[in-house]
């Protein structure tokens, strides 16, 4: 199951990566394909905890998630005394790339010890 998610996640990287080359010819669009990952890791997560525990580990992965979210918030706007909405959910969406990659990778960790 692991790995035919790196297989599926390397080519829906590839195939968005494409196709964001080929928008980005009629019309300029930030959005790159790693910009995809925490949607698609939140359902691997899913997938992979139900299948070991029968629990789910992702409200836990999404509550911390919130906590991280209301932390930065409160950084930002003591380090920046104002709110620009646009760099604050770009970095916090970066943030959570790095983020559901490190949970998905402890859940694979977790589903193995517990598969051993």
């Amino acid at each position: 199951m692991i790995l035919v998610q790196v297989v599926s996640l390397f080519l829906i990287t590839f195939i968005a990566s494409i196709l964001i080359k080929l928008i980005n010819h009629f019309k300029k669009i930030t959005l790159r394909s790693n910009d995809l990952f925490p949607i698609i890791l939140s359902y691997f997560i899913y997938e992979l905890s139900i299948d070991k525990h029968e629990i789910s580990f992702l409200p836990i992965i999404w509550v911390i998630m919130i906590v991280i979210g209301i932390l930065y918030a409160i950084y930002y706007l003591i380090k920046n005394s104002h709110i620009n909405p646009i760099r604050f959910y770009r970095m916090f969406w970066r943030l959570a790339i790095i983020y559901f990659f490190v949970a998905w990778v402890t859940t694979i960790f977790i589903c193995a010890v517990k598969y051993l």
